[in-house]
């Protein structure tokens, strides 16, 4: 049990820092792209989107960094994080569903409980 929960922190410091590289290139990608459309109205749309977007995607990544970091160090609160963080996640198929799949079969047994308690 101790094998798993090890990977399923590796697994969410990887998803994390995937999903803070993407916020920062979808903050970027939106803002040079806007820029270079040359079109007035097109660049607050843009802005605004690729705000909203990076930032979810960064917050998100952010979370699932302290996750895995948490359940890497066996701190006591991981484990309900990770279960929070699972759910959300099943929502982003296929990676978020299949981790978010994996976490819950984790997390729900009793020696990952004792083992985070």
């Amino acid at each position: 049990m101790e094998l798993h929960i090890k990977i399923l922190g590796i697994l969410y410091l990887i998803s994390g820092i995937l999903a803070i590289f993407g916020g920062i290139v979808i903050l970027v990608l939106f803002a040079v792209g806007g820029i270079l459309a040359g079109e007035a109205r097109i660049l607050p749309i843009l802005a605004i989107i690729a705000t909203v977007v990076g930032c979810f995607l960064l917050t998100i990544g952010c979370a699932k960094l302290i996750c895995g970091w948490g359940l890497l160090a066996r701190k006591k609160w991981s484990r309900v994080f990770a279960i929070i963080m699972a759910i959300i996640g099943l929502i982003s198929i296929p990676f978020g569903t299949a981790l978010g799949i994996y976490a819950l079969w984790i997390l729900f047994k009793p020696e990952a409980e004792r083992l985070l308690a």
